[in-house]
């Protein structure tokens, strides 16, 4: 286990992030990290559909709560699925060690319980970034960040 292994909470807020974000920072004494609006992230990728509407969004955002962090974000992790209260958390596991990362992928994917949403792969933001469903229907997003070293 490599000493950048972390697990942080992950919360969809259906187009309230910027709203969550403020009610936690102002109850909990909550530390803004890192906030990503879906404007930055189409600089990065250019495949997003920005809009007038959107173009505010909070694509990514990290909080730390004391030792704690909790990121928020706008979107749920599966779009095929009707955002409800209930099914907007999710869990992070992100390490700097990519060969972490992908052991835990290999790992979870061999087992047939295990839903895959978004498959291991790169991306704008990480060398290594997935989603799967396990089978107690929690949402797993698994995730390299080189920031964590």
């Amino acid at each position: 286990m490599s000493t950048t292994l972390e697990a942080a909470i992950f919360l969809s807020m259906n187009g309230r992030a910027k709203e969550a974000i403020e009610f936690y920072k102002l109850h909990f004494h909550a530390k803004q990290l890192l906030l990503v609006t879906y404007e930055d992230m189409a600089k990065r990728d250019n495949s997003l559909q920005l809009t007038d509407e959107n173009k505010h969004w909070i694509t990514h955002s990290v909080l730390a709560i004391g030792k704690t962090k909790m990121m928020i974000a706008e979107d749920p992790m599966d779009i095929n699925v009707k955002y409800t209260i209930g099914n907007n958390t999710s869990i992070c596991i992100q390490s700097a060690d990519l060969n972490e990362i992908e052991n835990f992928y290999k790992s979870l994917t061999t087992d047939d319980r295990v839903r895959i949403i978004v498959p291991l792969s790169s991306n704008a933001f990480s060398k290594a970034y997935g989603i799967i469903e396990d089978p107690f229907g929690i949402q797993i997003q698994l995730m390299y960040d080189h920031r964590l070293q």
